[in-house]
């Protein structure tokens, strides 16, 4: 209901902006003068944008980091829509390019590609979001596509292994420490239908082929004691001890480690793997203007930094500048970014069904 409410309010605002610019249009020359584009001078009069976000501490993060102060500054009122991808890129299909219900969506990789091919994002450049000068080369070439960049790198998940310290006895330090017999029977895996899974797979395809990787796996079953297909079932695993380790995202450890779970995290030796939430406009949004705006406000270095420092997850403007404590447990770096492990969307999603099969055999 909350999302409901949400799109039909943009709605409203798109139908009001639209009414006055038409008025505006007939009683002032200015307006004309100054912009022959009249859609342009539409979407400039409007005093409103809608962003989607992720719900839960993601929204809250967000919206302390940035939102909250853009509209403060601004004045134009953000209408946040919680939700996720899969109901987005639904609602962006059904619209047509008419009425879209949203002018900032934070996407995953596999999203983006798949937007793109559907044509339903606008491609972005530094003349509208300056701040895209600053992003990280290695980030963004993975939203490029025919010369074009169709989202913007924001968020820089990075996943590796988190661990209960008090727990074990040596701290694993690769993707092959998963192996290790100290481990046996503590190792939790998430299922490739959760993106965790699929991306410490594809750690796995690294210099190796899929028979090969579920070869390797069938040897780990022994240690497996559960494949968590969520944070909170992976969350729980830790809290209770029955997992000692388990892949995750460095943001996600360093954040139960503040709330007290005495758990660590590590950057595997043979690479860590890109989890990258990114911006993304899609075509046709009703307050594109604005829809700019916001998006260069958000990967600002100092919008970037109060997010990173919430979160505990890196950003992509190379100018943003983090507190010693967060730096002591993130790796932030052009050199090192450059080496992460992205899953190949174009290998993985038309084998997936294959995949998931394959891994029920193997692993049970």
């Amino acid at each position: 209901m909350k999302n409901h409410r949400g799109i039909q309010f943009a709605s409203f605002i798109l139908s009001l902006a639209v009414l006055v610019s038409a008025l505006a249009g007939c009683t002032s020359s200015k307006t004309a003068s100054d912009n022959s584009d009249t859609s342009k001078t539409a979407d400039d009069s409007s005093k409103t944008v809608v962003v989607g976000v992720y719900s839960g501490d993601w929204e809250k993060q967000i919206n302390t980091a940035a939102l909250a102060q853009f509209q403060k500054d601004t004045g134009i009122k953000v209408q946040i829509v919680p939700g996720a991808d899969a109901e987005w890129i639904t609602k962006l299909k059904a619209a047509k390019g008419k009425n879209v219900p949203y002018d900032l969506l934070i996407l995953q990789p596999d999203t983006i590609r798949n937007a793109y091919k559907a044509d339903l994002l606008q491609p972005l450049d530094t003349k509208d979001v300056p701040n895209l000068a600053d992003s990280y080369p290695s980030i963004n070439k993975n939203f490029t596509f025919d010369s074009k960049l169709y989202a913007a790198g924001f968020s820089i998940g990075q996943l590796g292994l988190i661990y209960r310290k008090d727990l074990v006895k040596t701290a694993p330090t690769s993707w092959a420490s998963l192996w290790n017999e100290e481990y046996k029977g503590h190792v939790a895996i998430s299922p490739l239908t959760y993106s965790a899974g699929l991306q410490f797979f594809s750690s796995q395809l690294k210099n190796s082929t899929p028979e090969n990787a579920f070869a390797k796996l069938a040897k780990l079953k022994s240690s497996i004691i559960a494949y968590p297909d969520g944070a909170g079932a992976i969350q729980t695993l830790l809290v209770r001890g029955d997992a000692w380790v388990v892949p995750g995202w460095d943001g996600r450890a360093f954040a139960l480690a503040k709330g007290g779970l005495n758990v660590g995290f590590v950057y595997p030796t043979d690479g860590a793997v890109a989890a990258v939430a990114s911006w993304a406009i899609p075509k046709n949004s009703p307050n594109q203007a604005n829809a700019y705006k916001l998006l260069n406000y958000i990967l600002s270095p100092k919008a970037s930094g109060n997010f990173s420092e919430l979160s505990f997850y890196a950003t992509t403007n190379k100018k943003t500048v983090y507190s010693k404590e967060f730096l002591s447990k993130v790796k932030v770096d052009e050199s090192y970014f450059e080496k992460l492990i992205w899953v190949d969307y174009d290998v993985a999603t038309p084998n997936l069904t294959k995949w998931v099969a394959e891994w029920q055999k193997t692993l049970g």
